[in-house]
């Protein structure tokens, strides 16, 4: 599919990876449609590129995904692209010892991490998908999961829910493909985000950088063409593509 001309939604499109892929795909001729819970990051965002169109939504809410995703389709009349790229990463281990209070991994934050990561993966990728079927639009699905779908010590609701999207990634890909739809994932390594230097020590990011066979962390740009090359081939479905310098967990 050619990405000029195509009709992109983009969740999470405020800030970081969804930023640039908003921008990157504008540039390239795509129509863009972005979501984000930050009103002040879209307004950003258009005034950067005011040809992108902004809708403020909570991807955990089914109501505000719902009416979103309507107000797009009706005003590009069509989507072809969906970039599931809303997430957040809240660390804590299942129980942690050091915690006199109480020891056991925070109900919220398992809550909170699988409401955004998770159920907003479903919530936008049902909403959208309905409706591409229903207006005969082909296309894509693309789920930014993580290396940390893996297993990541520390990290156990963070990763349950990349797995998970890496699991309907794969159920969507053999549901759809006889509607034109591919469904595909990019599982980052750790990257050179805020997200990153926000949720790992300094002492500790360095310890993965030195277990990563290219030494660095990666760029957000790696991960944006990623997103490119989805889009472009067709025949690409089902699977989940490593962005994370050869690093293994």
């Amino acid at each position: 599919m050619k990405i000029e001309g195509s009709r992109v939604i983009i969740t999470g499109a405020g800030s970081g990876f969804g930023r640039q892929m908003a921008l990157r795909l504008s540039s390239l001729g795509a129509r863009v449609a972005a979501l984000d819970l930050n009103v002040s990051a879209l307004e950003s965002l258009v005034q950067n590129d005011p040809t992108i169109q902004s809708f403020p939504c909570n991807v955990s809410n089914p109501v505000e995904v719902e009416k979103s995703v309507e107000m797009i389709f009706s005003k590009l009349e069509g989507v072809d692209v969906l970039v599931n790229n809303a997430g957040i990463m809240k660390n804590a281990p299942l129980v942690n010892f050091l915690n006199r209070e109480d020891r056991k991994h925070p109900l919220g934050v398992w809550d909170d991490v699988i409401s955004i990561n998770q159920s907003g993966v479903f919530y936008m990728s049902r909403a959208c998908v309905d409706r591409m079927i229903a207006k005969r639009c082909k296309g894509v699905i693309i789920n930014i999961s993580s290396i940390a779908a893996q297993g990541n010590a520390g990290q156990t609701a963070y990763s349950a829910s990349k797995a998970a999207v890496e699991a309907m990634t794969k159920v969507w890909a053999k549901e759809l493909g006889a509607f034109g739809i591919r469904s595909v994932a990019i599982a980052p390594g750790f990257m050179d985000t805020a997200g990153t230097a926000n949720a790992l020590e300094e002492k500790m990011l360095a310890q993965w950088i030195e277990k990563t066979p290219l030494r660095r962390t990666g760029s957000i740009d790696e991960v944006v063409k990623a997103v490119s090359f989805i889009i472009d081939n067709d025949f690409l479905n089902g699977v989940v593509i490593p962005v994370n310098g050869g690093l293994v967990l």
